[in-house]
């Protein structure tokens, strides 16, 4: 499974969070439901995948060299769902999914603090959260992310992080050492203490050869762990350190992002690398801005539009923000088109050259069409003066070819309310679509992927929107059916690879596995999600 804190693709990827959802892409629970809320369904989740991040096959770390290691909790609790670590001048440093969809006034930091659920360490509260612009929830791809604190702490010690690129601190072989307070089992329970495990640097070709998400590991990730298992991060370490320690200077090199189950035989950790992220830290953290002026763009980084027809234009405006205390100019930016979109086209441009100060906007308006019916996109590239972020703002919408008859599928729309199983094909936003699995109440339009719901084609519902009529056929005489003897074919078998929607017996009692991400856990061995049997089984499973 994922070790990140939310369930991705149907690997068992484990983020490794514990207070946020994890069962990959943990990939999700709404932003408005409370940090409390998110951390507690993270553990229990934890299994995005297999996305697990806590500690495996190590000892209580000595806190004297962990005093730049921060907690991530919930702005009411103690009980910590992520790691971090205190970078100074008022910034603390985690990973994307670990506060993907939550506000600032939701959460808090304790840095310093090394016991599970305590009181230890100096607690500040969180007045911005920045996600690196091109973070993809659904490879995890620039899993990283920067909290400013409301004020700058006192007595704290801040870590050095790495600059250039992973090659200038460490070789391949080389230990590096990767603390938290994650479970130290897979499907396990968490410490009380900071634990700390030292893990091996592995080539990034080695690690590709793992196979599954492995094979698009590299650029802004590496890999560490052994192929024989044992030692790793696992669920609740996501967002911590992973660093080098020369003769007594240490340098963190990583952040937990995620994995594959918990030291796994041939799975390793996967890190974010701070060297190839650095430049989105300096557009925040760095010495142009000073830290009492702050640099934030706001934007909408994916939009899906009203459907149009093939031989009409589509217009859509981008709107930028300010939404920083220091001003910044957009000094370049570009569209361009995929799908079936023909090249857009920028009819106003009211935002090269234009400096925004704090709250001020400018707009960028564009018009685009489409080839053929299918998937027009159409995406705004612009750069500002004060970052080296290159920002993107996407925009889809469905193109209809009016020259197809309907094909009268409206019947089939998607309601939320309804219950769909593996293979049924519903019509939704110009599209039909297909269920992998079981599922209600899951929106075809945000299934990403790896979601339930994945296009089959496109879907005309301009028609009457009844179901055509079959030719008559003439009856053939009832048959009796040779009765079915009972059988045990779907008894539940550990290590089985179960899908969502999957129905076994066990222990006299019948069961469904969950929907994606928790049906990540329905297959895990050993099981500790053994259907009927001890109480973590309600997470994966449903009896029915």
């Amino acid at each position: 499974m994922w070790r990140n804190k939310r369930p991705i693709k149907q690997e068992e990827m484990t983020l490794k969070s514990t207070g946020k959802l994890t069962l990959l892409s943990l990939m999700m629970l709404s932003a408005s439901v409370s940090a409390e809320v998110l951390s507690q369904t993270q553990t229990d989740v934890f299994q995005q995948n297999d996305i697990q991040p806590r500690i495996v096959g190590g000892t209580p770390a000595n806190a004297s060299e962990w005093k730049f290691y921060t907690q991530i909790v919930s702005r009411n609790s103690n009980r910590s769902y992520c790691g971090a670590s205190y970078i100074g001048n008022g910034y603390v440093l985690t990973a994307a999914h670990c506060v993907d969809g939550d506000l600032p006034s939701q959460i808090a930091v304790k840095i310093g603090g090394v016991v599970y659920n305590g009181t230890d360490g100096v607690r500040s509260n969180v007045s911005q959260i920045y996600m690196h612009p091109a973070y993809n929830k659904s490879t995890f791809e620039n899993d990283i992310a920067l909290l400013k604190l409301s004020q700058i702490p006192q007595g704290v010690t801040a870590v050095d992080i790495a600059a250039g690129s992973l090659s200038q601190y460490a070789a391949v072989g080389d230990w590096l050492t990767v603390a938290g307070l994650g479970r130290t089992t897979e499907g396990g329970s968490s410490p009380t203490v900071l634990q700390e495990v030292d893990v091996p640097l592995i080539s990034d070709d080695t690690c590709r050869q793992a196979g599954g998400s492995y094979a698009n590991v590299g650029d802004v990730a590496f890999c560490a762990g052994v192929p024989q298992g044992g030692i790793d991060s696992c669920q609740g370490d996501s967002g911590g350190p992973i660093v080098i320690n020369r003769a007594g200077s240490i340098t963190q090199l990583g952040i937990v992002s995620w994995g594959i189950g918990c030291a796994r035989p041939g799975k390793y950790g996967v890190y974010s690398d701070i060297a190839a992220l650095r430049s989105f830290v300096d557009g925040i953290v760095g010495n142009v801005t000073p830290p009492s002026e702050t640099v934030s763009v706001g934007y909408t980084p994916s939009q899906t539009l009203t459907a149009f027809n093939v031989g009409e234009l589509k217009n859509h405006t981008f709107t930028i923000k300010n939404t920083g205390t220091g001003s910044f100019t957009v000094d370049r930016l570009s569209v361009t088109g995929s799908g079936v979109a023909t090249k857009p086209v920028i009819s106003s441009d009211l935002c090269t050259l234009s400096t925004l100060s704090n709250g001020q906007t400018c707009r960028v308006s564009i018009e685009f069409g489409a080839s053929s019916a299918g998937t027009a996109k159409a995406a705004l590239s612009f750069e500002i003066d004060k970052t080296s972020t290159i920002y993107r703002a996407e925009v889809s919408a469905s193109a209809k070819d009016t020259t197809t008859p309907p094909d009268g599928t409206c019947a089939n729309e998607w309601q939320a309310s309804k219950v769909y199983n593996t293979g049924d094909v519903v019509s939704w936003a110009g599209q039909s679509w297909k269920a992998g699995w079981w599922t209600q109440g899951d929106n075809p339009s945000d299934s990403g992927p790896w979601g339930v719901w994945q296009v089959v084609g496109s879907s005309d519902c301009s028609g009457s929107g009844t179901t055509p009529t079959e030719p008559p056929t003439t009856p053939e005489p009832p048959t009796t059916p040779e009765p079915t003897p009972p059988t045990d074919a779907n008894a539940y078998v550990a290590g089985t690879n179960y899908n969502a929607g999957d129905v076994v017996t066990n222990v006299g009692s019948t069961y469904q596995c969950k929907s994606w991400p928790y049906n990540l856990w329905c297959g895990s061995t050993p099981s500790a999600y053994e259907p009927g049997v001890g109480t973590n089984w309600q997470q994966a499973w449903t009896k029915l």
